[in-house]
């Protein structure tokens, strides 16, 4: 508990130089990121950011999807690893019909959500196939209490709405102290989730593409894993911590079954994942 409330402190309390845009008016249909300052500041290996901080990095523009410290913006798609790459500076309302990818930012109402996944016709909202920016961190030093049901279900339970199961949010404080790590493993809640998710038969609309992705997502958590052991020996495969019960280990199993009855076999495709994480490159030198 002393080591997360430094973190908090730190949080609270420490200078960062990025604007954030839940600062922004709220009337108009589309966020222009450009509009919110005119020279975003650069990103900063020794700041601290937290969900909607807006940087400049290599020429390129990255919001923070939660909080994040060391870890270089890098131009690629997946989110866990704190930063989402925004290609286009226009965040843009929210459209029905539209085929929206993991990692995608948008405007619905007066809030911002990222896509978890691929997803069309999914209108954003919590615990959807979108993530709601604000709630991706906890920003508290108060951790949600144990639960009686906590480990009696696969989803287990979620008493800080922030979309990250209260036991696993729990786990990761108190084994780690690092903001990398804990950056790391809060990071990849979400796809974790989403297996399960497939288990259960929340998402009907899946598909060789989305599962494609799905599986090259865990393979990428493996090998970021592996990266960050090389620093840290006692550091656990965040796949580990979440699968933390018979049920939950058996539902990943039979998920990923699943999932690979969509891809036909391809000696090529495992090739395609980050062997080398360069998410994460800067972060564990």
């Amino acid at each position: 508990m002393i080591k997360l409330i430094i973190i908090v402190g730190i949080l609270f309390y420490s200078q960062t130089y990025a604007a954030n845009i839940f600062q922004l008016p709220q009337q108009s249909a589309n966020t222009n990121l450009a509009d919110i300052e005119p020279n975003h500041q650069p990103w900063e290996a020794g700041s601290i950011y937290v969900a909607g901080d807006v940087v400049t990095h290599n020429n390129s523009l990255f919001i923070a999807a939660f909080w994040v410290k060391g870890i270089e913006p890098i131009e690629n798609q997946p989110h866990w690893d704190g930063w989402i790459w925004v290609q286009d500076t226009v965040i843009k309302k929210w459209q029905a019909n539209k085929v929206y990818r993991g990692g995608n930012l948008v405007k619905h109402n007066t809030d911002y959500y990222f896509a978890l996944y691929w997803n069309k016709n999914n209108k954003p909202k919590p615990h959807s196939s979108w993530q709601r920016i604000q709630d991706l961190f906890y920003l508290t030093p108060d951790l949600p209490p144990a639960h009686p049901d906590d480990y009696k279900t696969l989803d287990g339970i979620d008493q800080n709405d922030n979309g990250i199961r209260d036991d696993y949010e729990r786990l990761v404080y108190e084994k780690f102290d690092s903001p990398q790590l804990i950056t790391f493993s809060l990071g990849t809640a979400s796809t974790l989730q989403l297996v399960i998710d497939i288990e259960q038969g929340r998402m009907p609309n899946l598909d060789a593409e989305i599962g494609k992705q799905i599986i090259l997502d865990l393979i990428n958590i493996s090998m970021c894993t592996r990266q960050l052991q090389n620093n840290y020996p006692h550091f656990r495969n965040p796949k580990l911590m979440y699968f933390n019960t018979i049920d939950r280990a058996y539902a990943n199993r039979k998920s990923q079954n699943k999932i690979s009855d969509y891809i036909p076999w391809d000696d090529d495709f495992h090739y395609a994942a980050d062997k080398d994480c360069s998410a994460l490159e800067e972060a564990i030198k």
